[in-house]
């Protein structure tokens, strides 16, 4: 067959070249063994065509294939010719209009479709990325570039793995953000909050899909046309909370409306604390995900429903306003309001809710704990003018605060100092310091019913958490020109992160409460998750954030989630291909009824 050559034998070719050929030519090859699948395409029309049997590996990136079009190559006078598509590729000889040969690479189908080479773009190097990169990376076909403010992270990160490589992203410069979403198949970011809408942007400009763990932010629901009219998905808040809450209550919600059920009163809790026996600090937490994020989320107003009116509790009082939540026999933790709840009436269709609040859950006593913190100043949005050592920053914050006792007797106060071993202050600017602090975190009207003993006990913890933050110490500066929020979430990351062989615990629970028509008995359901990270591994928080993501970029990929527009995880069609994989691989809620 004139211009088409077949060779069992494979021709010798120059590897270089070979691959230098492809690369200009819209094909990339990953890797080959011996056969080799050449073409050449000069102003849309098909010049040559060689092809070399016995493949191994080979990987076709079109734009053809990638929009699931058929690529017909033909060769001269249109009696040989191939068909490429996602399923396989066809060699046909035909003579006078008959077909004489039919030859089909059937066998090699996986490697051309399943196994392309999908580059997949994580903006992001933070604590969660490399469970994701892991997740990613068990599938042979994916390559994985991590883009990043932090180079160092990327790069480190990326020489650990294989398929990987890790480059500097200044997401504000639009020509880079562009070139790194242009050169991937999808794009997850990993990244604060405040950077996402611009990566949306240009991923709706370029033609991305995107996934993330943040929440839906309006200027991104605002792309939904655009990308609705390019086939792609935006889908976000896949990761713990949000994200696998998310597919707990959907999935409990669809199960009771299916026989006929109402939930009228819906909970949703979840937090990461350190495993008890690494709670070794006043706070009861240490960090797995942003020190930052983690401080700045108590300075949040919250909104719930609660007999199907709004509710609204200020920053100001959000960490006085706790319950109890029984997690399982041996985990009772304490739970506030989380931002603003009541949008998920919708998102969740729970039209008969009459009270639905999600909240976040930590250790008890940690609330009041920092509570007492913010009055003292320690979480404003405000800048820190000067440095200057933590003792005299506090005083600061207090200086028109009296110091006369209204709430401890001085005997108690003298007790307290004198417990206190100082080097850099006497006992009377530690009098003093006490005396402030106390009628500061007093202020609130939380502790008017409070007993004597009560407001005692407290003082003493608040003082035991300020000896451990080092503040007695002169040498232990604030950092200027930050905000006091940022510069309190730094010194508490110096001694509040994870030492090596410590482990994070993770829970999260949902309360329904379900009625049935006809039956007058209102029913309870809890849907319960609690994960131990891994010792000297990943942490359950870096798992339960990573791995939801990771699956469901790789659902969307392999085509399993079929939706387009922006989208959180509330639709079946999206939850179920996530669920039936994160099942695999133990990351689920059990449900018991009561």
């Amino acid at each position: 067959m004139r211009n088409l050559y077949i060779s069992f034998n494979c021709l010798s070719i120059s590897l270089s070249l070979f691959v230098n050929r492809l690369k200009s030519d819209q094909f990339n090859l990953i890797h080959t063994s011996t056969i080799r699948l050449i073409t050449y395409q000069q102003s849309s029309r098909i010049q040559s065509i060689k092809i070399y049997i016995n493949i191994i590996y080979i990987y076709v990136q079109t734009s053809l294939i990638k929009k699931n079009q058929i690529s017909y190559l033909s060769i001269y006078d249109s009696q040989y010719f191939i068909i490429v598509t996602n399923f396989n590729i066809q060699f046909y000889y035909v003579l006078n209009g008959i077909l004489i040969i039919r030859f089909m690479l059937q066998q090699y189908t996986r490697q051309l479709t399943s196994q392309r080479v999908k580059r997949i773009l994580l903006i992001g190097s933070g604590l969660m990325a490399e469970a994701v990169v892991d997740q990613l990376l068990k599938r042979q076909e994916n390559y994985i570039i991590i883009a990043s403010a932090l180079e160092k992270e990327a790069k480190s990160l990326a020489a650990k793995k294989q398929r990987c490589e890790g480059h500097f992203l200044d997401v504000s410069q639009s020509e880079q953000l562009r070139k790194f979403v242009s050169d991937s198949d999808i794009v997850i970011a990993y990244i604060p909050p405040q950077l996402i809408v611009p990566i949306a942007k240009m991923c709706a400009e370029v033609g991305r899909s995107m996934v993330t763990s943040q929440y839906a932010f309006p200027e991104i629901k605002q792309l939904e046309n655009v990308i609705k009219s390019k086939g792609l998905i935006f889908l976000n808040e896949i990761g713990l909370d949000p994200g696998i809450d998310h597919l707990a209550t959907i999935k409990v919600r669809d199960e009771v409306h299916a026989k006929g059920g109402k939930i009228i009163e819906y909970e949703s809790w979840c937090g990461g604390v350190p495993s008890p026996e690494f709670c070794d600090n006043p706070f009861g937490y240490k960090f797995s995900w942003s020190p930052f994020a983690a401080i700045r989320n108590i300075n949040n107003d919250a909104k719930y429903l609660d007999e199907n009116q709004s509710k609204h509790i200020s920053e100001k009082d959000l960490l006085y306003s706790t319950e109890i939540i029984h997690v399982n026999p041996a985990l009772q933790m304490e739970g506030y309001p989380n931002r603003d709840s009541i949008p998920y009436k919708e998102l969740y269709g729970l039209k008969d809710c009459q009270k639905l609040v999600r909240g976040t859950l930590r250790y008890q006593g940690h609330c009041l704990l920092m509570a007492a913190m913010k009055q003292l100043g320690l979480a404003s949005e405000q800048i820190i003018q000067q440095e200057q050592s933590w003792f005299e920053y506090i005083l600061n914050n207090l200086k028109n605060v009296t110091n006369q006792q209204h709430y401890i007797n001085q005997q108690d106060v003298l007790k307290i100092s004198e417990n206190i071993n100082s080097k850099d202050f006497d006992q009377e600017q530690i009098r003093v310091f006490i005396n402030k602090v106390i009628n500061q975190i007093f202020q609130h009207q939380y502790f008017e019913k409070k007993n004597q003993i009560f407001k005692n006990e407290f003082v003493k913890r608040v003082i035991d958490a300020l000896i451990w933050m080092k503040v007695f110490i002169k040498s232990e500066k604030v950092i200027p020109n930050v905000s006091h929020v940022h510069n309190f979430a730094a010194h508490l990351q110096k001694y509040m992160n994870y030492a090596d062989g410590e482990t994070d615990l993770v829970a999260m629970q949902h309360i329904f409460r379900i009625t049935y028509p006809g039956d007058p008995k209102i029913y309870i359901k809890k849907s319960t998750m609690v994960k131990i990270g891994e010792k000297n591994g990943k942490s359950a928080m870096a798992i339960t954030v990573g791995v939801p993501t990771a699956v469901a970029t790789q659902c969307i990929l392999d085509g399993q989630i079929k939706e387009t527009g922006v989208h959180i995880p509330n639709l079946q069609s999206i939850n179920q291909p996530i669920m039936n994989e994160l099942e695999k691989l133990n990351i689920y809620c059990v449900e018991t009824d009561y």
